[in-house]
């Protein structure tokens, strides 16, 4: 079985994913960045097993809490810094990360806010990460709601402007996941605005969750490589993203067997970056 510890430059290597649950975490590919995400823990973070993986990078796409509790929410934060040395953190917002009821009179709290000091917050904009090495486009639930990417969109507008040539975005992150035809179970509740907000942009990277039971790795559009990050058995994914080649280079998305199944039935799926096809009986 091939694995990551063979690659030693990482223009000789294919798109590796792992799925199964007992599939280690490969080393590093080198002239990658380690990105490790979380997403929907809601409020059950201490159930993550530590150490997290080391990486540059760690992300929570959403929901850290559950039902508009804070208290859920300052927990995660001080978890956050408590538990990761990762170099960068970046975090968007979920449903669940805001006041679900606002008493008439009472100001709605920033959840986000909670944040301050651990971890940056990507709303509606184009940053760049890694030292200038990689962009991220993060758009905010609300607006995913909306339908209405017009700020974001600016956002992307004003980076290239500012750069004085059209540069390519690395990844999006939502909270939503987008709409994917053939997709399978699950993907077929993602945001067709998204989708196309998405395909406009074109990036080698999209990254999501809330529908948790769909988390996995799909491709749209014959080139964007989705993956859902729900962090429904207490897992993190782990992606090695190449800055040069503009793409990942390894996937490690850990599912129940049961779950493998609607994975393969998916007209969507990348069959062929399977590093345990043969035991897969594909």
């Amino acid at each position: 079985m091939t694995t990551s510890k063979e690659a030693t430059s990482s223009t000789t290597v294919h798109l590796q994913l792992f799925l199964r649950q007992s599939d280690p975490l490969p080393p590093p590919i080198n002239g990658t960045l380690r990105l490790v995400f979380l997403s929907d823990t809601h409020g059950r973070h201490d159930e993550i097993p530590l150490p997290l993986p080391e990486g540059d990078i760690l992300f929570h796409l959403g929901d850290a809490c559950s039902k508009g509790n804070i208290s859920q929410m300052r927990s995660f934060v001080r978890w956050m810094k408590k538990h990761s040395c990762h170099k960068e953190r970046i975090v968007i917002d979920g449903n669940h990360d805001q006041d679900r009821i606002v008493m008439e009179g009472t100001p709605k709290r920033d959840f986000m806010a909670e944040y301050k000091g651990v971890a940056r917050v990507i709303m509606n904009e184009v940053v760049e990460v890694a030292g200038g090495r990689m962009s991220v486009v993060g758009v905010t639930w609300n607006v995913c709601q909306s339908e209405h990417f017009t700020e974001a969109n600016n956002s992307i507008q004003t980076w290239n402007e500012s750069a004085g040539e059209e540069k390519k975005v690395d990844w999006v992150l939502s909270h939503l996941p987008p709409y994917v035809e053939g997709g399978g179970r699950g993907w077929q509740y993602g945001s067709n605005a998204l989708s196309h907000f998405v395909k406009d942009i074109s990036p080698p990277l999209h990254c999501f969750g809330h529908i948790h039971y769909a988390r996995g790795v799909r491709v749209f559009n014959s080139d964007i490589t989705m993956v859902n990050c729900a962090s429904t058995w207490k897992e993190t994914v782990v992606i090695d993203y190449c800055p040069i080649e503009k793409r990942a280079l390894m996937i490690h998305c850990p599912l129940p067997e049961e779950f493998l199944m609607h994975h393969l039935s998916s007209s969507k799926f990348p069959k062929e970056w399977l590093v345990v096809e043969d035991e897969l009986n594909l």
